[in-house]
């Protein structure tokens, strides 16, 4: 890792999956029209800052380098074996654990199964139980709750995961790798 970005106040690194062009310019439409819709004042995040997490590591400064090293390792594993796989978004909401700033998602209601065993899969590698994995992509933060509601789905194939470091001061993310389902 360069010396410049190690230094760079890291909120965290995480595998994940991206959308694609045609799906993230459909879920930032989805972001406005739910931001309308509900006279939200949050911003929506940036089209490329979308992103369904399949695991955190620990980005601690003393330990971002090991947890790095175990990700990638874990991720060239993990995507043997694995076909290309649908994913599928039609519900948002907001995940209401705090009382102000709550994440407004693109959810769903059943199904992902492919995801849902992908990431049981990745949790299995670090030898780590399955335990609850919600698939989402967060649209925006707002204090306004939005109940579920059923918006036109997202759909798009996944191909590859991607080790991201997010940068704080930046508001963006570093990719640190990325691996093609071997399927």
């Amino acid at each position: 890792m360069p010396a410049a970005l190690e230094e760079q106040p890291v909120t965290s690194v995480f595998l994940a999956i991206l959308p694609d062009q045609v799906a993230a310019e459909q879920i930032a439409r989805c972001a406005c029209e739910v931001k309308a819709r509900h006279g939200l004042k949050g911003a929506p995040r940036p089209t490329g800052r979308f992103h369904v997490t399949l695991h955190t590591f620990d980005h601690a400064p003393h330990a971002l380098e090991r947890s790095v090293q175990m990700a990638q390792m874990v991720a060239a594993k993990v995507v043997k074996g694995v076909s290309p796989f649908e994913v599928r978004f039609d519900r948002v909401k907001s995940f209401s654990e705090k009382k102000s700033n709550c994440p407004c998602v693109l959810a769903d209601r059943e199904g992902n199964e492919a995801l849902r065993a992908f990431a049981s899969r990745l949790k299995r590698e670090m030898g780590k139980p399955a335990g609850h994995f919600t698939p989402h992509v967060t649209l925006l933060y707002d204090d306004t709750i939005v109940k579920e509601e059923y918006v036109e789905p997202v759909i798009w194939t996944v191909h590859e995961i991607v080790l991201l470091k997010a940068i704080m001061k930046r508001k963006t993310f570093q990719e640190l790798g990325r691996w093609t389902l071997q399927g």
